[in-house]
């Protein structure tokens, strides 16, 4: 199947990948409706768990949501937010409590 810029002959521009692991501007970015494509997660040098969310948004959306955010100028509709915060909460908990029971279900992490 064909694109519509390969049709046109046109190169399609590559989608950006952005990672952060902050959840309150993850829940910001649900709320903008920018696709959170999938999560990763890290381990600290302290043993700690981190869970990394990853969106896909091109420079020009991100810089002006990320402005915004940090400098207290970004909204969003408040439920939407608190639902999206609590929807990634979730996730993080069962992506650490996986990433915990996976040796002892006999599942290979690599």
């Amino acid at each position: 199947m064909t694109t519509a810029a390969e049709t046109l002959g046109k190169p399609e521009p590559k989608k950006k990948l952005y990672r952060t692991s902050d959840i309150y501007f993850a829940s910001y970015l649900c709320s903008l409706d920018f696709p959170m494509v999938t999560t990763e997660n890290e381990k600290a040098p302290n043993g700690s768990r981190k869970v990394i969310f990853v969106f896909e948004i091109k420079d020009e959306h991100l810089r002006p949501a990320k402005t915004q955010f940090f400098g207290g100028t970004g909204t969003v509709k408040a439920r939407k937010f608190v639902d999206n915060l609590r929807s990634l909460k979730s996730m993080c908990f069962a992506v650490i409590a996986w990433i915990l029971l996976a040796p002892v279900s006999g599942v290979i992490i690599r």
